[in-house]
């Protein structure tokens, strides 16, 4: 919908209540159990038959049971599905396209390429599968997460995109070509998404590689794109109530067609000429999986009932999931974008399994050792790109290479160890005199200046980073990432 309709539909909100406990259609909620089951095989009727008929291709076309290049000619459907592969459980099959994408993708090539859908689909799919392969059962190199194969596709991947942020503004353009870079006629017309979402794929890519380059090139343009923003703002963010109406509405459409045309004309309370498909996308099915995860409302899991039954109901075809053409009389298009099983379907799938690993509220969690020091990873806490591909945050922590940072954690800890030790000693006297102020002036804990001194004092002290009994790892120290554990 254009947005001057979103505005309209917001507008509305306060016509629907909020129905909160509605039943299933048989008096229940929908059993998540049966529809995860169902989701799942939604996911292998695509899945299979993108690899049976339209591998090597980028997407499978579902009508003629072949397939084509789309986006730039890398098996696109297969990078973006395999992170999904993993959250159904399926771990064998996630290795072996591990290496089937290492032996057959190619960036080095004449394409003309979206500069933002292959940071979200190639580039985050990637980067997601290499953060998730341990917990695959992928035998990972030494040094992981801060190297890998995966690692290095992604980072050949995003290589090819930082000619595009060569620009005045530094707002990167919306075309590149893989091998030439970018066209002289390339327009300079863009869109929000296409230059502030960098920054989830690209510090990424920084933070595990130690270039630093894609986070400020991401940066920058991030910081472009606020400083030309309007004046609406994000006020509505953390809004349940206005969130769950506004859903409702958008639900309302849904049972109105069985999917969500690309325009709806308000006022009219029909479709709009020409923008009357349903490409299978996601957005309505995210909304309802963050909502249920924040609410609990069954009326969320209604929805996914009524997505699943109407997607098999109206695009299920022998060779996958076509996308729909017109809902108003429900004719099909001979294409199944690679986010069907990238979004739509992980998000349904999500919404059933309340106890999938992506969930985790922290109470589990994989330690690593990495060669910059211990490494907790898998506790929760993921963060989807665009493209549904989750990123774990704590990953960002693992592959510091920054040495300033690290001597500079490594002086604030020789301070703690150096006042804990003297606390004893002058205690009375710190008493009488008021309480301990931080040094200042050039000998100061932050000077730059005496950073050296600290340095060769503490390397003639050979006084230890911590010593401390042995703790849970919630009561263990962590700053700037590292985690500090008992040297006694």
């Amino acid at each position: 919908m254009p947005f001057r309709q979103l505005v309209a539909l917001g507008l509305l909100c306060a016509l629907l209540p909020l129905h909160h406990g509605a039943p299933g259609p048989e008096g229940t909620a929908p059993d998540p159990a049966h529809y995860r089951e169902r989701v799942k095989a939604m996911f292998y009727h695509a899945y299979d038959s993108y690899l049976e008929n339209a591998f090597p291709y980028d997407e499978l076309r579902p009508l003629t049971c072949d397939g084509h290049d789309t986006w730039g000619s890398f098996s696109l459907t297969l990078i973006d599905a395999l992170d999904t592969l993993l959250i159904l459980g399926n771990v064998s099959e996630f290795q072996r396209v591990v290496e089937v994408l290492q032996d057959n993708v190619d960036f080095d090539i004449d394409v003309n390429a979206s500069v933002f859908e292959t940071n979200i689909r190639v580039v985050g799919g990637l980067l997601s599968a290499h953060l998730l392969s341990k917990k695959a059962g992928v035998e990972v190199e030494a040094g992981w997460p801060c190297s890998g194969p995966l690692l290095r596709m992604a980072e050949e991947a995003a290589r090819k995109l930082l000619p595009a942020f060569q620009t005045p503004t530094g707002m990167p353009y919306g075309t590149v070509n893989l091998l030439h870079g970018v066209n002289p006629g390339e327009t300079p017309v863009t869109c929000t998404a296409g230059i502030g979402t960098f920054i989830v794929e690209f510090a990424t890519l920084s933070s595990l590689t130690g270039d630093p380059v894609f986070e400020d090139v991401a940066r920058v343009a991030l910081t472009r794109l606020w400083e030309s923003r309007s004046d609406i703002g994000l006020s509505l963010i953390g809004d349940i109530d206005n969130a769950m109406r506004t859903f409702l509405n958008y639900y309302t459409v849904w049972k109105q067609f069985g999917g969500l045309p690309e325009f709806y004309n308000i006022p009219q309370g029909y479709t709009v000429e020409k923008r009357e498909g349903y490409p299978l996308r996601p957005e309505l099915i995210e909304s309802a999986m963050y909502l249920y995860r924040a609410t609990g409302d069954p009326t969320l899991l209604e929805l996914g009932r009524d997505a699943v039954e109407s997607i098999e109901k109206i695009s299920k075809v022998e060779c996958g999931f076509a996308t729909i053409k017109d809902l108003r009389d429900h004719k099909l298009d001979n294409r199944m974008e690679s986010f069907f099983l990238a979004e739509t379907v992980k998000y349904l799938y999500l919404l059933f399994d309340p106890a999938n690993f992506i969930h985790n509220n922290g109470s589990t969690f994989d330690a690593v050792i990495t060669p910059y020091g211990e490494c907790i990873l898998g506790a929760g806490g993921y963060i989807f790109n665009t493209e549904a591909h989750p990123i774990d945050p704590a990953a960002l922590h693992c592959c510091r290479r920054l040495k300033e940072e690290q001597w500079e954690v490594e002086d604030l800890m020789r301070e703690f160890y150096s006042l804990k030790r003297k606390r004893s000693r002058f205690q009375k006297k710190t008493m009488s005199s008021g309480p301990w102020q931080p040094p200042t002036g050039p000998g100061s804990l932050s000077s730059p200046e005496n950073q050296d001194q600290a340095r060769e004092k503490s390397a003639k002290q050979k006084i230890p980073l911590l010593s401390c009994p042995s703790q849970p790892f919630t009561s263990k120290l962590a700053l700037l990432g590292q985690v500090f554990l008992d040297s006694s």
